[in-house]
Order: C-alpha cells, then structure tokens, then sequence
C-alpha cells in the first residue's frame, strides 16, 4: 500500500500532544483520505471531532468514549487494540518533527489520488522494487522531491497527451538550413519587434508587442489588470489621444486593431476607462458627471474617438475555451485584430465541466490554469497575434512583498508553471518599504526622476538581452497614463536600459 506508517504514527501522535494542529489557522489540511488503513481513518476522524466539538485533551479515554457511540467504528478500534496503540504513537511522536511528516504524509496522499486516476506513479515511488540498493536510491529520490515538482511531474503529463491527442496540431519539421536566407532577409526588411507598449522601457526591453508572443502582467484583487489592458488597446488603437501636457489633440500614428476580452467588466465600464484615457479626465470625474464645461468637450470628443477607433470590447462572464478561441477568431476574420487582450486567466464553472468531460478526468483548479496558458500561448500562434493576459497572485505574494524579497513566478496564483507558456512574465505591485528607500536614495541623487507609486516585477524576457528586473514607474490611476522613473536590478540598483524608437510603418 503506498503509505508511510512512521509518518501516520507521527502525524496522529504529534495531533493528541497537540490538538491545535488541526485549528485552520496552523495551515495543516488533514483529512480521512491521508490515511489509507480504515484504523487509522478512523481515529484521525474522532480526533478531528472532539477537536471541534471544542475538547482540549484528546487521549485513549476520550476516543474510547467517542467511538463507543458508533458500533461498527468502535469494533475496528479494539479489534485493533485501539487503547494501547494510542498510548504507544503519544510516547512516539516528536511534536517538533511535526512538518517534515506531515509533508511526506501529504505526498503519499498525492500519489495515491494520481494512482487512482489512473497515472503510474513507479516513475515517483515504486513499492514494488525488492532490491534494497534500488530502493534506498528511489527512497532518497521521492524524499527530495517537494509537493510542488510532483505536481508539476504530473502537469506535464497532462499536457503530454494533450499534445499527443490535439486535432489542429501546426507541428512542423525542416532540415535546419531549410529557408535560412530567406528569414535573415525578412528581418533585415522587418526586424522582429512589435508596436510600442504603453511604456518606453517595457518597448525596449521586450522588442515591443510581438505578433505570436504571449506576454503575462499579473497583478493582486483590484490592482488595475483590466485597467491597464484597456489603456495598452487605446494606446495602440485610438485614433487621437489628448495631450495634457500640451492641452491639445494629436493624432496616433499606429491605430492598430486592438480587442479586450472581459470576464468581469461590462462593456460600459470599459468605455468609461477608455474614455478617461483618451480624454485625460479622470474616470471618477466621469462618472459622477462632474466635470468642467470644457471635459465635457473632452470626453465627448473622447466618446467619437473611440467609436471610430480599430477597438473592440467584449464580455465573456462564464467562459470556456472553445468561447474564448471563437471570441478571438471572430475579431481577426470579422476586425483583423493583431493585438488581444484577455483580463485574466482563471477557472468558471464551464471551463471546469468542459476540462472535466473533455479529459473524463476531474483535474484540480491549478492543472486547469495551466492547460488555459497553454492554449493560450497556442492560440497567438494559430491567429497570428500579440496577447497580453494576467493572473491573480497566491497567499504568499503580501509577506513576500513585506519582506521585500524576489517578486517572480513562486506568487502566481495556481501554478507557477503558467509562466513557462509566456514569452514575457511580470508582476505589477506597489513599492514596498525596501523599494521606497531605494527609490528616494536614486532621486535624491539623480536629476528629473519623476517619483513612482507602482514596480513591474520582470522574471520572464524570453529572448532578449534584460531579464530579472524592475522597472519603476508611475501609473496615474484617474486616467490610466503611464510614465517610466527608471529601471533597477532585482537588488535595487539603478541600470540603464537603452531606449527603442519604433516608428509607424
């Protein structure tokens, strides 16, 4: 049976030491399918119920008395000397060793649902080897292995036959020489860079909006993911954009066919974020309708701009893959939009049923994000066009944060592994403390730095020469214009990045 007694006797013993383990707020999620053997099922779940049940001094005395309400139960107990054992795993258990058995209690746990969903798992622990060499060497295998990299193992697996079984495959293969002269002529008419991003240094540093590439910015609840896509379409697809500085209109020289793909957001309030954006008004102004005679002029001129711009905006509230795929290729047949944006990439009750029946196995919310950035990523290349989407950030992101420590793929909300689908990855946050210092020590020392208020966390820049950096910068909310302050290492140490001069072909 693929289980480790030692740990389940650790695990059950450190838990009547300790009841308080089994409190949420200790972050230990136990439940009866750890443990495999009915006897130990059913004292972990007496131990789980007098705990509460509010009883502070779980022991033999207790659980006997406990399980002598259920019959059945209470016959397994003593028919496995249930008294004795309990004294026994109390003199045993290590309190303080309490994590290392409940990690590897977990993993056993894992292993067994993969079992039963029909993985062989010998290739993580295979209890079948009888060579004693071979088995300590597996042994000292599985110990290294952490939850996260079996989880990922069998992600992978996931994919693996979803690439094998997948219907529209575009896979290709030429002798390495095959049109080799013809690519370096391309280039030398077309270099492989995009249109600008709504940012001189994330432009430099990304080659711009690439057609085919697959760009992530994620960011907390509420930290502006849709506002900040809805600024990069009318950035690149606005016919007009005012300039505030200059007080007057002037006309952009892109207008490249743009779509923002909303799972939450409403069209209305879409435009009422692009309007602010086009017009420089900001968006509360907006809309408690308390502008000045002369926005009013501004937001209306706003309001025709955007009806004649290459910008269009859609709601999908409960999606699922095939709806986003049709979404999409009905903006580049119907609009021939080249740049997408999609909020954020996250389950909904039709993608976990469509995902579920489709695979006719029941996958958990982490597998699901990652076949969603996996199909996304494929979706730039089968539609030819630049996509630019984002997750929601894990439990772990804030004390991170605090502590100011690496911002990077560990705090993507599900799995990690998303990033590895993208071409670029990056987090957008407020400065924390560290950042703050750092920013005050480079302005007080520097000239004409504008302060920032938000640090792109860049981990991912495939392809290019900068990676693992921050970028400073300010993000005036009300309208959704961006300015660069400067750039940093991930130490926060000033470097400069050299600036790229697209021009409108």
């Amino acid at each position: 049976m693929l289980q480790d007694k030692k740990a389940i006797i650790q695990v059950l013993g450190s838990i009547l030491k300790e009841p308080s383990l089994l409190s949420e707020s200790n972050g230990y999620t136990l439940s009866k399918t750890d443990f495999p053997e009915r006897f130990h099922s059913i004292l972990f779940a007496a131990m789980y119920n007098l705990f509460n049940q509010g009883t502070e001094v779980i022991n033999e005395v207790e659980i006997d008395g406990y399980l002598k309400n259920y019959g059945i139960q209470y016959k397994v107990f003593n028919d496995n000397d249930g008294i004795n054992y309990i004294q026994t795993i109390q003199n045993l258990a290590e309190v303080e060793n309490f994590e290392f058995y409940y990690n590897r209690l977990k993993k056993f746990s894992l292993i067994r649902e993969m079992h039963g969903l029909g993985f062989d798992v010998r290739e993580i622990y295979d209890h079948t080897i009888i060579d004693p060499r071979e088995q300590e060497a597996m042994q000292e295998r599985f110990d290294k292995k952490s939850i996260e990299e079996i989880l990922s193992h069998y992600e992978m697996k996931i994919i693996e036959v979803k690439d094998k079984f997948k219907t529209n495959s575009q896979s290709k293969g030429i002798q390495a020489g095959e049109g080799a002269h013809q690519f370096l002529d391309r280039l030398k008419l077309s270099p492989d860079i995009g249109v600008p991003l709504n940012s001189e240094i994330q432009t430099s540093i990304f080659r711009g909006s690439r057609r085919k590439k697959f760009y992530l910015r994620s960011g907390t609840t509420g930290g502006g993911k849709t506002r900040n896509m809805v600024a990069d379409a009318c950035f690149l697809g606005a016919t007009k954009i005012y300039n505030i500085k200059e007080k007057q209109w002037e006309d952009n020289l892109f207008r490249e066919n743009a779509s923002v793909i909303s799972t939450e957001m409403v069209p209305e309030e879409l435009q009422s974020i692009a309007i602010a954006y086009i017009s420089g008004v900001p968006e509360e102004k907006i809309l408690q309708n308390s502008v000045t005679e002369s926005e009013e002029e501004r937001i209306r001129k706003a309001a025709d701009i955007l009806e004649e711009s290459p910008i269009w905006f859609e709601h999908l509230p409960d999606f699922n893959i095939k709806e986003i795929e049709e979404t999409i290729e009905k903006n580049v047949r119907k609009h021939n939009v080249g740049y997408v944006y999609f909020d954020y990439i996250h389950s909904s009750v039709t993608i976990f049923s469509e995902m579920s029946g489709n695979s006719g196995i029941s996958l958990r919310e982490d597998q699901i994000l990652l076949l969603m950035a996996d199909k996304l990523k494929a979706l730039c290349n089968k539609y030819d066009v630049f996509m630019m989407s984002a997750t929601q950030l894990n439990g772990d992101w804030k004390d991170a944060w605090l502590k100011g420590l690496q911002i990077d793929a560990n705090y993507l909300r599900g799995s990690k592994a998303i990033a590895d689908k993208t071409d670029v990855a990056m987090i957008i946050l407020p400065l924390s403390k560290k950042e703050k210092e750092a920013a005050a020590d480079i302005m007080k020392n520097g000239f004409g730095y504008k302060e920032p208020n938000f640090v792109v966390h860049v981990f991912k820049n495939r392809g290019n020469k900068h990676d693992k950096l921050k970028i400073f910068t300010y993000i005036n909310m009300d309208i959704m214009r961006t300015e660069d302050c400067f750039t940093t290492n991930i130490d926060n140490e000033l470097i400069t990045v050299e600036k790229l001069n697209i021009k409108a072909g």
